[in-house]
């Protein structure tokens, strides 16, 4: 501190000069060289970040609503409790995916990502695989069983439930197909990205499955999370990444989500818990069998598909 009248030095007065130059101007470069370092570790490590940001949000969010509403895991489900899980569940990938495009490719991310959102000329036989794979295999199962083992395993006609299968697919797949997927598949052959991405789309359930069932079940909730989600949701995940390694289309990927989401609230029939595992693991072991179909096919020959924009920059980056 200097009083006044006391004479300053030039020394005095450049060190003076450089720390008020240097209070002003390192907050800037600080924040200035953030966004390319940010911008770097993204690009090098693009699914970590999803993943991490699509889990915090959704089981975040879940988390805190859950203790908002003071939720009781030995108490029967609310229908508030199972409105806002489910929101908190669908802006995990969506708004993970939307954010992530924005920072790592900006415009041209953005418009590719609305590009594949719009693609719906992709042929008839694979609009067929999306739509009808989940809801002929469970119509099988169900009028099976019912015939041979208890009228209980008839399938129920409940046509509202079909919207929950658009709802669902529409925010999921924004960020599961339209960011996660065409990432997976650039270093991945469609089985081996399809069968971990199945793994990590079904343990993503795997908090909302515990608060729903624990209370009821006890430990025995895994097994049904086994059977119910990791079982079902790995090898149609196979398939889901068989036909966009086909399509390149994300609006696909939306109805054929939505196909499996809404088909299975829609037939699902009045059984027991033990009915309901049998006939799910029958589910599962179809599921499996259409993963192997898309497996085998995969194996003449992976489709050669056009390169997105974090790939073109990749490869600019290589040559």
């Amino acid at each position: 501190m200097r009083t006044a009248g006391t004479a300053v030095s030039p020394t005095d007065a450049v060190s003076g000069a450089d720390n008020d130059l240097a209070g002003r101007v390192t907050p800037a470069c600080t924040r200035s060289a953030a966004g390319p370092i940010m911008k770097s570790w993204l690009r090098r490590r693009p699914l970590l970040a999803f993943f991490t940001l699509a889990f915090g949000i959704s089981w975040g969010g879940i988390l805190i609503i859950a203790a908002a509403i003071g939720f009781d895991i030995a108490a029967p489900t609310t229908p508030l409790a199972t409105v806002l899980f489910f929101v908190a569940m669908l802006l995990g990938p969506s708004v993970s995916g939307l954010m992530l495009t924005a920072l790592m490719e900006g415009r041209a991310g953005l418009g590719d990502l609305r590009a594949r959102l719009r693609r719906w000329r992709v042929g008839a036989s694979w609009c067929a695989v999306a739509l009808l794979t989940a809801p002929m295999l469970l119509l099988a199962i169900l009028l099976l069983l019912s015939a041979t083992i208890a009228p209980a395993f008839a399938p129920k006609f409940q046509w509202a439930l079909l919207v929950v299968g658009l709802i669902a697919g529409a925010f999921e797949e924004i960020g599961w197909t339209g960011f996660a997927t065409p990432r997976l598949l650039a270093r991945r052959s469609a089985a081996t990205a399809g069968f971990q991405f199945g793994v990590i789309w079904a343990l993503w359930h795997a908090l909302v499955v515990f608060l729903f069932t624990v209370g009821e079940m006890g430990d025995a909730w895994i097994v049904s999370f086994i059977v119910v989600y990791l079982a079902t949701l790995t090898p149609y995940r196979i398939v889901m990444t068989w036909v966009y390694a086909n399509t390149q289309s994300v609006l696909l990927a939306i109805l054929m989500h939505a196909s499996y989401t809404g088909w299975l609230l829609a037939l699902f029939p009045a059984t027991s818990s033990t009915q309901s595992l049998i006939w799910q693991a029958a589910f599962a072991g179809s599921l499996w069998l259409a993963a192997a179909f898309a497996l085998r096919n995969t194996a003449h020959g992976e489709h050669r598909r056009p390169l997105l924009p974090f790939e073109l920059q990749q490869k600019e980056t290589t040559r």
